[in-house]
């Protein structure tokens, strides 16, 4: 299959879990000509209304949600990103509800306070605001969730600004796909978006085009997100980052075991925890029956594979997993600190362990694999992210009633805070990695006119630099 991408020097061969892909790629030549006819395009990209993007989005989303349009797309994607079409269509439909028009107004209401801010001055108090996009930002995109790729743009293009983004070597397909799904609703589309793709090892062509951008969004690991920061920070550079997080759970109480294993399985499937919302671990407390939860947590993931099963394109997959229960059982075994249900093939995995897991622990947890955790006292869970998690933190489910202890993994770094089952369900307007993605896509603007407040501003200068002439200064 050919990927050509928006602007192609030639095709280069890929072989993802045994699918063949001709990717386009671009040169350093080519992608700054890019850019510069995205430059170009700045000011009629500033004159589209709002509400038309809005629409144009909206559509978009429609024709994904409708499973005819979608079906061969997701077939696609379910060979490059290892993943069952039954989970896909299930992802695209939780991405694409984000950008129908009444989230997407939600949204800008939620992170402006006023869409028409974007397209015209708004009265203040002391005169008029308005937010103008930073110009040509340039996304970085991974692979790991596809949801990047609708999030990232749909923010670009909201926000006014002209956009070209770079596609993962791992996941290539989905971002051309939703690129042409746009311009066959709007051909203008072709004015402020862009899509390349280049080798990641170019850290030349890197440069240059954040030397020639206005602000870089970056989605990926900590190796890159400190690449791209460190050459935003050379050039001066916007930069926004949405860099490798790690996801949990926190259960203070239970009323129905039945029900909340059913909601955290859901968490866990989404995405096969490769997305920064899912979960890894499960704090549960110590006055709850752990390993009662354990086998409704594993009976509630082998329900839901038979619902959203577990795509084995890749043997790999299975591999992987039974050596990470085999490293789990030389762990915790000999030592009796761990247990494991799971399914008889790689389906599934939860461990109950009596000690928290580290960092490189959490780190092998993919593909429906969990960590459930007993403690004893709020302050191990405090303790445990000071030491493993700061820097990292994004998500956390709680079942709980506790504002203290919210309020004290929060100042920790903790951006967001959902029911247990909703961990991928983000409403429009809540946080993103503790930001607002429309608000650093602009800047404000204001104009102030003359006004009577509780002073005259040019009589207290006029007082200061009296003071300052008397003092001698």
């Amino acid at each position: 299959m050919k990927i050509p991408m928006t602007v192609s020097k030639g095709y280069v061969r890929r072989n993802i879990n045994g699918f063949d892909l001709e990717i386009g790629f671009s040169d350093e030549n080519l992608i700054l000509n890019e850019i510069e006819r995205l430059k170009n395009n700045k000011i009629k990209v500033h004159d589209i209304e709002t509400e038309k993007t809005i629409e144009i989005l909206d559509k978009c989303a429609r024709k994904w949600l409708d499973r005819e349009y979608s079906k061969e797309h997701v077939k696609v994607l379910s060979k490059i990103i290892n993943q069952s079409e039954e989970l896909i269509y299930k992802e695209i439909e939780i991405t694409m509800q984000m950008l129908l028009k009444e989230n997407v107004k939600r949204l800008l209401k939620e992170e402006l306070e006023d869409e028409e801010v974007l397209d015209r001055w708004i009265d203040t108090y002391y005169g008029k605001v308005h937010r103008q996009p930073r110009g040509v930002v340039f996304h970085n995109v991974s692979g790991n969730a596809f949801v990047v790729i609708p999030v990232s743009v749909s923010m670009g293009l909201l926000s006014k600004n002209c956009n070209i983004v770079k596609v993962s070597a791992d996941e290539p397909y989905f971002a051309y796909a939703f690129y042409n799904s746009l311009v066959e609703i709007d051909e203008s589309i072709k004015d402020r978006l862009s899509i390349i793709y280049f080798d990641s090892s170019r850290s030349d062509i890197y440069e240059g085009i954040v030397k020639n951008v206005n602000a870089v969004i970056h989605w990926g690991g900590e190796n890159s997100r400190n690449f791209m920061a460190n050459l935003c920070a050379k050039y001066n550079v916007h930069f926004i980052e949405h860099g490798p997080k790690v996801s949990f759970q926190v259960i203070d109480e239970i009323d129905d075991y039945d029900e909340i294993s059913e909601y955290a399985a859901r968490d866990i499937i989404l995405w096969e925890q490769r997305a920064c919302l899912s979960p890894r671990i499960i704090f549960i407390s110590k006055d709850l029956d752990a390993q009662k939860f354990c086998k409704y947590l594993a009976n509630s993931l082998e329900k839901l594979s038979k619902e959203y099963p577990k795509s084995y394109s890749n043997p790999w997959d299975t591999v992987k997993t039974i050596q990470d229960r085999q490293y789990v059982l030389l762990k915790h075994g000999l030592s009796k600190t761990g247990e494991i249900y799971s399914s008889n093939n790689a389906d599934y995995t939860v461990v109950e362990s009596k000690v928290f897991p580290t960092k490189y622990d959490v780190d092998r947890c993919f593909s429906r694999f969990i960590y459930v955790c007993p403690y004893f006292s709020k302050d191990e869970i405090i303790s445990y992210i000071d030491q493993n998690l700061i820097g990292y933190l994004q998500t956390m489910g709680y079942n709980g009633k506790d504002e203290e202890f919210i309020e004290k993994v929060t100042l920790m770094g903790v951006s967001i805070i959902t029911q247990i089952g909703d961990m991928s369900l983000h409403y429009p307007g809540t946080s993103h990695d503790g930001l607002f993605n429309l608000q650093e896509l602009t800047f404000v603007v204001s104009r102030q006119d003359r006004v009577n407040y509780k002073f005259n501003i040019r009589d207290l200068l006029t007082i200061w630099f009296k003071r300052r002439i008397k003092d001698g200064n």
